[in-house]
């Protein structure tokens, strides 16, 4: 009959400190060549009871990594001894081992205790900033931002996901924070974050796959440009400003002529697209609003919606940082009685945002709600300001098909767009 084994890991060249941390957490010793004397590989020492039976011939040492299995015709070690020292292991692995007793007869014990020795965590290195310079000047209000390409100590960590926070000097308000699986070194600024002859600071950091953070990159700072579009500063670009007739919301008023209302003829004159700021709604000013160029969108023949419209961005000025804005958006035809309001933004890519909208029955209008920092807001942050790239379209046979219509307004279910949440916190950096 064999008795179970217990099994060691052999102590040396541990620091009390660490000593006590894996004494309480595992009640067994390891061994680490330190990072000093091995960068890639170490060795540990295990050691166990040894047996007492007549017709013992040996022992075998099993290894797995992680979360895989024991392959049990395949030991590690093998041999008489209650000891062994098992070398190049890689010091950002985890690694568990068992030992089994067999006999003269080929009979072979079961496991016994298992014990761990946890690999090093890595931290990847800090990203560098490569584009634009730092103290560039005259940029577009959409430059695109690049870093340089993830690294780590640890060949198995991989890059995961990136952070992008842009940050205005002046006032270090946070305009931008937005986290990316997809946009890893390079980030095109979506349109109507920045302002024109402006002084701006930003940062990105790197997650790695394995649950590693890098550190911030060093700030670079970037002064924007006029973008000549709005000569006059009315917040609409000078060739989709629509005429003195055009009156979307019929309230006897020019759009063109109100404060509290943004219009803009679409492209390839499909007609015009009007943002309004009611009362009660949040919302303290609409201080853009731009047709967007669909061309600029990747992958243009995938668009999964008929856009008769298009889309516009418009940006809004909130009474309260943090709050829920309502506008309400008026279009020139109405919309299919199939249409959804749809955004697009360069993280979440399309979205069916009808969780947030009710078009009016007469399908010329559609209200919205859109929360700073939350659903809808493509900055992803919480600073007082809304960013909105939306509008109607009919599903094609590329999207997922919609549910129905009865959706509420104050269902928060859609996906945020970025990590921001509470504001600006690393506005410190950029001061």
């Amino acid at each position: 009959m064999w008795t179970r084994m217990k099994l060691f890991v052999l102590p040396d060249n541990l620091t009390p400190a660490t000593r006590l941390r894996l004494g309480l957490v595992l009640l067994v010793w390891f061994l680490v060549v330190p990072a000093c004397l091995c960068q890639a590989s170490r060795q540990v020492t295990l050691a166990w009871d040894a047996n007492q039976e007549a017709t013992l011939m040996g022992y075998r040492v099993f290894c797995r990594q992680g979360s895989d299995v024991y392959h049990y015709a395949q030991p590690v070690w093998e041999g008489a001894a209650a000891t062994c020292t098992l070398s190049g292991l890689d010091e950002y692995t985890d690694y568990a081992f068992v030992v089994r007793a067999y006999d003269l007869y080929g009979s072979q014990s079961a496991d016994s205790d298992e014990v761990w020795l946890y690999g090093q965590t890595a931290i990847p290195g800090q990203p560098a900033v490569t584009s634009p310079q730092n103290d560039a000047r005259d940029l577009f209000l959409t430059p695109v931002l690049q870093t340089t390409p993830f690294r780590s100590p640890d060949t198995g960590d991989q890059h995961l996901r990136t952070q992008w926070v842009v940050t205005r000097v002046s006032d270090g308000l946070c305009v931008l924070d937005l986290t990316s699986s997809s946009c890893l070194t390079e980030l095109d600024v979506p349109p109507l974050v920045l302002e024109a002859d402006t002084r701006y600071s930003w940062v990105a950091r790197y997650y790695g796959v394995k649950g590693t953070l890098s550190e911030w990159s060093s700030p670079s700072r970037f002064i924007t440009g006029e973008s000549g579009l709005d000569e006059d500063g009315n917040g609409v670009p000078d060739d989709q400003e629509v005429g003195m007739a055009v009156d979307l919301d019929n309230n006897a008023i020019a759009d063109a002529d109100q404060d509290d209302l943004r219009c803009v003829n679409v492209p390839e004159g499909a007609g015009q697209v009007a943002v309004c700021a009611p009362d009660g709604g949040g919302v303290a000013r609409i201080s853009a609003l731009e047709s967007t160029d669909l061309a600029t969108i990747d992958a243009l023949d995938q668009i999964p919606y008929d856009l008769p419209l298009g889309l516009v961005s418009f940006r809004l000025e909130l009474e309260r940082t943090g709050g829920i804005a309502t506008v309400r958006v008026y279009f020139s035809e109405p919309a299919p009685q199939a249409a959804r309001w749809v955004k697009h933004d360069i993280i979440n890519g399309w979205q069916d945002y009808s969780a947030h909208a009710v078009f009016a029955h007469d399908r010329l209008s559609v209200e919205v709600e859109i929360q700073d920092g939350g659903f809808g807001d493509a900055d992803g942050v919480e600073n007082g300001i809304v960013i909105d790239p939306a509008g109607y379209g009919v599903a094609t046979s590329a999207a997922m098909s919609p549910e129905d219509d009865s959706h509420s307004l104050t269902d928060t279910s859609s996906s945020s767009s970025g990590g921001g949440g509470g504001g600006c916190f690393i506005s410190a950096l950029s001061n």
